[in-house]
């Protein structure tokens, strides 16, 4: 049988906030590494489904993640603006007509997105062994 402790309210109500706040920073980092991991996947994603004749293009996809007062925030993006949009939206060209569009970019961040809901629970679970 396990042993009873008696301990005072005040002395509870301390050390239940430190095994809250101890899961609460655990949880944080699980959150940053996974949504880091999340980013590196999807630039991944995004560079091997751009259009292959622009190589500088792929090479210019990169990611930021981003701790903040109000959480973690996660950004890929491409270093040429402007681009990403003309290629996934197509445009008009100068002699008449328009470009097919080149969804890329759409697929990578609904993959980034997927890859967080599906393995934060793990990632969870490895910070607080």
């Amino acid at each position: 049988m396990g042993k009873h402790l008696w301990v005072e309210e005040d002395e509870f109500a301390v050390a239940l906030s430190e095994i809250l706040g101890d899961i609460a920073d655990a949880s944080e980092e699980a959150l940053f590494a996974c949504v880091h991991d999340a980013l590196v996947e999807g630039r991944d994603e995004w560079a091997e489904n751009a259009p292959v004749n622009l190589g500088p293009y792929s090479k210019s996809i990169t990611y930021r993640t981003l701790r903040k007062k109000s959480g973690i925030e996660g950004h890929i993006f491409s270093r040429k603006p402007g681009l990403p949009h003309l290629l996934e939206k197509g445009h008009a060209k100068i002699g008449g007509g328009h470009t097919a569009a080149q969804q890329h970019v759409k697929p990578a961040a609904n993959y980034a997105f997927e890859f967080v809901r599906r393995r934060l629970p793990e990632y969870i679970a490895r910070e607080l062994r």
